[in-house]
């Protein structure tokens, strides 16, 4: 299969991956170094870990993600509170939802077969929240699935007149669960085609009494979604393997290192300084 025809095949779906190519369309070399500053900020603000203890999970905020696109694309900020998209820019009528995912990586810090990390869709307490619960009780899957496809639909369509977009797009910043030394970023996207929602089925095979899983909101290799009665919400996974192993991505690799220390042992007057002349020396490339 040629790069034109996978590409067509992932139209047929509500989330379509973007390739590697319509990636970059994004990203002039200014947009690259701005998100290459912001990383390694966030990297250098990660806590060590003490020379015992098991390396921790690199956190970053998504307030902070989304500022990395805002500053990185020239675009507008939606603002604070809960919206649809978080960036929009209204010369080439497009608005984005940005979100970051944790992946899985082995000790040499390749990616795993794993799951991402969840990132929510929709979340709704009242109206079809209240009957979730009942309606899981009573098997009423079908129902489910057609109040939370009702839901995303009126959540983006309520969104394209109000900021005069006509494309929908969410964009991933994929980091390592932990801080292996090595380990990389990685930037994919995804385009929304809410035409494609009549095709929603509940994966019958799949569900539980705990969650409705769907088909065609994205296809199987590259994820899977579900509605999850304990929090109410619409939820996806990403394959990440999958999205990198064929082109639908943008490598970020970085040389930075986040050793373990005994501070109370090892701490200086100097540290800090030695730290911050370090941060000279660290490398962090795009690679397609």
């Amino acid at each position: 299969m040629n790069l034109e025809d996978n590409v067509n095949k992932y139209n047929n779906y509500v989330i379509n991956p973007l390739t590697s190519e319509e990636l970059n369309s994004f990203l002039d070399n200014k947009s690259k170094d701005i998100i290459k500053y912001f990383i390694v900020k966030s990297l250098f603000s990660q806590p060590e870990p003490k020379l015992d203890q098991n390396q921790i999970p690199i956190q970053i905020p998504k307030e902070h993600v989304e500022q990395w696109f805002t500053q990185a694309l020239n675009v507008h900020s939606v603002g604070a509170g809960s919206y649809p998209i978080d960036i929009y820019n209204l010369e080439q009528k497009w608005g984005a939802d940005i979100k970051m995912l944790n992946i899985k990586i082995d000790e040499f810090g390749n990616i795993t077969n794993s799951s991402s990390g969840e990132a929510s869709l929709g979340q709704k307490f009242t109206g079809p929240g209240i009957d979730l619960d009942t309606w899981f009780a009573q098997k009423e899957y079908e129902k489910i699935k057609d109040s939370w496809v009702n839901l995303y639909n009126e959540k983006y369509n309520s969104i394209k007149d109000k900021y005069e977009i006509n494309k929908i797009y969410y964009f991933f910043i994929l980091r390592p669960g932990t801080q292996v030394e090595g380990a990389d970023f990685y930037f994919t996207g995804a385009v929304i085609n809410l035409d494609n929602l009549h095709k929603i089925e509940v994966n019958k095979i799949r569900t539980t009494d705990k969650s409705v899983f769907l088909n065609h909101f994205i296809d199987n290799d590259y994820g899977n979604t579900k509605i999850y009665r304990a929090k109410k919400r619409l939820e996806l996974r990403l394959n990440p393997k999958k999205w990198i192993e064929n082109r639908f991505s943008l490598k970020i690799s970085t040389s930075f290192q986040n050793k373990p220390i005994n501070l109370r042992d090892d701490y200086t007057d100097s540290y800090l300084d030695d730290r911050i002349e370090q941060l000279k020396n660290v490398t962090i490339k795009f690679i397609k």
